[in-house]
């Protein structure tokens, strides 16, 4: 396998940038989720929470980086939908992956506590504000949940063409050998 695209696949760095950013992205959504409920942790899951957050934030800097430095294999034969709700969902994916670290940046900042990465303090930018903390507390819940939807929707295409269509979509992202 090549470490780089070819016209027909995926190679081995876009393939694990997928699959890291999928793993992070999971492990950062289940980290969110369990602040809301675990009060004796909740500084610990937020520092990890955060971490994962801007580990997000820089691994689209590299996959934006690769994207434009490395060919994109060809497209399949696909309905005009699928190619435009592909790539409308991709374009969504990476507005979220800046966006929601920055506004969980902000969050944490406007709660008066420190963004630290895997233990390294960072700088607050905002102080502290109790009421600016609601409205970026909602658009980071918001943007979630968003990407969940995407993200769900995402997981359906994939599927939908491994398994209904039987083309190599899901190969292509994959170790697996290209069907022929």
């Amino acid at each position: 396998m090549s470490i780089l695209n070819d016209n027909q696949k995926y190679g081995l760095i876009s393939i694990i940038f997928h699959w890291a950013m999928a793993v992070i992205v999971l492990i950062t959504f289940l980290l969110g989720k369990n602040l809301q409920d675990n009060f004796e942790n909740y500084y610990a899951i937020l520092a990890l929470h955060n971490s994962f957050g801007i580990l997000i934030f820089i691994l689209a800097i590299f996959r934006i980086t690769w994207k434009f430095i490395n060919i994109k294999p060809d497209a399949l034969p696909n309905k005009i939908i699928f190619m435009k709700l592909a790539s409308l969902s991709h374009i969504v994916f990476y507005v979220i992956f800046f966006v929601m670290p920055f506004t969980g940046y902000l969050l944490t900042n406007l709660q008066g506590d420190i963004v630290s990465f895997f233990g390294t303090s960072l700088p607050n930018i905002l102080e502290r504000n109790s009421d600016l903390k609601y409205y970026v507390h909602d658009i980071h819940f918001y943007l979630g949940n968003i990407l969940l939807l995407i993200l769900g929707l995402h997981i359906l295409g994939a599927l939908y063409h491994h398994i209904i269509l039987k083309d190599n979509t899901l190969r292509r992202i994959t170790l697996m050998k290209l069907n022929k």
